[in-house]
């Protein structure tokens, strides 16, 4: 698929809902030079599952935007309170849908945008017996964690305690002003994983990063648990193999996978190929 062709042309084939959603674009938060996080303010009766998209349909813009949702369905059915979608939206001046939603916030915060939901990359695994999962393993290559967070998120809001096994693997670049709050998602992912405890683990791969930038990532405040969750270099193999466990006990494994093509398709090809998985319960999405 070109990755320059459109939102709606790349997702064809995806089941979307027939209905067209009125929201209004209610909050604005940057969290770096790259990444913005928007809140769309929605009815408390919008219902989404963890890991779907939007068709985004913005002012004076022909064509869709696609973005995923990174809340949680919980997020939008607020009892009291006004609920809604959070979306994470990389600058993009080519992408007119991203281009509109990167405009002066004053210009664009109020506006009302009509959105569709649709999507397969969910949670609950179709097809997949939850009774059987034992460990859940989570692959994010960039904003491929957009769909991921939303999944792990709904997981913890729903049942922390009888959660199963989880590896959480991310990887992107090397922060440009060296702050680990400057990665997306990288402060909600340390306080989900903070207990430390072994049966859930995230492990951060910094790419374009030295010893010597990692060091300067720390506080005073780091734990030696939390040093140990960062790695300067990239995602490789081994660490995917280590993630989804002994052999003997793959065959309870589901992991989700999203980035860019090149890596989606390497990784996926590898874990399917794996000794032990079964090939159904590797599920994945690319992002363009």
């Amino acid at each position: 698929m070109n990755a320059s062709a459109p939102h709606t042309e790349r997702t064809a084939a995806e089941k979307r809902e027939a209905d067209l959603h009125h929201v209004i674009l209610s909050k604005i938060d940057q969290v770096n030079d790259d990444i913005r996080l928007l809140r769309l303010q929605v009815s408390p009766t919008k219902q989404f599952r963890p890991g779907q998209w939007l068709d985004v349909y913005l002012p004076g813009v022909r064509q869709a935007g696609g973005f995923t949702i990174t809340s949680t369905p919980q997020d939008a059915q607020w009892v009291g309170k006004t609920g809604y979608l959070e979306l994470a939206v990389q600058k993009s001046p080519n992408n007119p849908p991203a281009a509109w939603l990167w405009r002066p916030e004053g210009e664009i915060l109020g506006s009302s945008v009509i959105i569709r939901i649709g999507g397969s990359f969910v949670w609950p695994p179709p097809g997949v017996d939850l009774t059987t999962i034992k460990r859940l393993v989570f692959v994010a290559g960039g904003v491929g964690i957009n769909p991921l967070l939303s999944i792990l998120t709904h997981l913890y809001q729903q049942s922390a305690s009888v959660l199963p096994q989880i590896q959480f693997l991310y990887t992107t670049r090397f922060p440009k002003n060296g702050e680990l709050s400057s990665i997306l998602f990288f402060d909600r992912l340390h306080q989900i994983f903070k207990d430390g405890s072994h049966d859930r683990n995230f492990t951060l791969f910094l790419t374009q990063c030295s010893e010597i930038e990692k060091n300067k990532l720390f506080g005073p405040a780091m734990g030696a648990a939390d040093r140990e969750r960062i790695v300067c270099g990239r995602l490789d193999p081994r660490s995917l193999l280590d993630a989804v466990g002994p052999v003997e006990d793959r065959k309870g494994v589901v992991v989700y996978i999203c980035g860019v093509p090149s890596m989606t398709d390497a990784f996926v090809s590898l874990l399917r190929g794996a000794e032990g998985m079964d090939e159904k319960r590797v599920l994945c999405e690319k992002w363009w």
